[in-house]
């Protein structure tokens, strides 16, 4: 276990000798150390303390999702272009065994190099018989690498961390249009949505509570104010599965109409610090439905039918939690595209 100890901090290694070091120590452990792999994982990032980050974030995640990850740390405004590697391994013991499962790790350090080096690196360590994830910390700093997107298969990213969504989207959309690639575009913002999106629909399962859609007049929202981008994807989602459209739009609130609204729709966001969505009201023609986060749990209740309150789960609330939930679900994400194309609207 020496070996797997040593090689958990992180081995220097020639960047020629990475693959052949790799299986020479598997080979070794034999049966103490199992290694697992299901996609390749990769990770890119430009911040100072990517590599020390991300590694602990992957020793959560393999814990949920066996896979090769790939640590990327550029620093492309560097001086003088050099690149290191480590190999590392993330090991955990599976259900009641007592062999330990591995994930393995490959990072490196990318100065003074451009998007094409980024490139060749990360297809000269895939593994290639597996599907390769991307995740791209970050906001992109100009059109993506065409030939990138031919081998990536998921791309995930965070919108909620942008500071211009619409110019971010437009860059991504042109980017995998330019490929003319069939990605799957993964937005970790859109998954911190689920669960709330999950309690809104659950409640309105009920015939009585389907009927009253058609009479809301408004919707309020309270958010974080770093988190209104995850606010304005509720309100689009919203919107789109009532089939409303937009008919004004100011900082902080919408109006919107449509075949499944007795007249227009007011839409208000307030920012107050709390949970990312800490309060969803909507008002209708004769009552109120509330959703306030609360702790674990998501609380709703009706003014109108006191007797109807449910508690159900708020979901994890950290990065892994969110990483752990996209990679487990999978999917080409139609609901959020339809959304999207509203969103960009509103981040306008």
């Amino acid at each position: 276990m020496s070996v797997a100890r040593d090689i958990s901090r992180g081995m220097p290694i020639e960047i020629g000798k990475i693959n052949k070091s790799l299986t020479q120590l598997w080979e070794q452990e034999g049966d103490q150390l199992v290694k697992a792999s299901l996609v390749n994982f990769a990770v890119y990032s430009e911040a100072s303390d990517a590599l020390t980050y991300n590694t602990n974030l992957m020793a959560e995640i393999t814990r949920e999702h066996a896979c090769r990850v790939i640590l990327l740390a550029a620093n492309p405004l560097a001086q003088k272009r050099r690149i290191q590697a480590w190999i590392s391994a993330h090991c955990h013991v599976a259900g009641g065994g007592t062999r330990e499962v591995c994930s393995e790790q490959i990072a490196f350090l990318l100065e003074g190099a451009g998007p094409e080096t980024m490139r060749n690196v990360l297809f000269s360590h895939l593994d290639s018989d597996l599907p390769l994830y991307l995740w791209w910390q970050g906001p992109f700093k100009g059109s993506l690498d065409a030939q990138l997107w031919r081998w990536v298969d998921r791309f995930l990213f965070d919108s909620g961390s942008w500071r211009d969504p619409a110019g971010q989207m437009q860059i991504l959309r042109e980017s995998v249009a330019a490929a003319r690639s069939r990605i799957v575009l993964c937005d970790l913002n859109w998954r911190r949505l689920i669960y709330l999106r999950l309690a809104i629909a659950q409640m309105f399962d009920q015939p009585w509570a389907a009927e009253k859609l058609r009479s809301i007049q408004e919707v309020s929202i309270v958010f974080h104010p770093e988190y209104q981008t995850t606010a304005v994807l509720l309100v689009a989602w919203i919107a789109k599965q009532l089939g409303w459209e937009l008919t004004q739009r100011l900082d902080s609130e919408f109006t919107f109409t449509g075949s499944s609204a007795s007249g227009p729709v007011r839409v208000i966001l307030q920012a107050v610090p709390g949970e990312w969505i800490s309060q969803v009201h909507i008002a209708f023609g004769q009552g109120t439905f509330d959703l306030g986060w609360s702790g674990k749990f998501l609380e709703c209740c009706w003014s109108d039918y006191q007797g109807v309150k449910q508690l159900l789960p708020a979901g994890g609330t950290t990065v892994a939690d969110l990483v752990n939930e996209e990679l487990a679900r999978g999917g080409e994400h139609v609901t959020y595209l339809r959304a999207l194309d509203l969103a960009e609207r509103l981040w306008g």
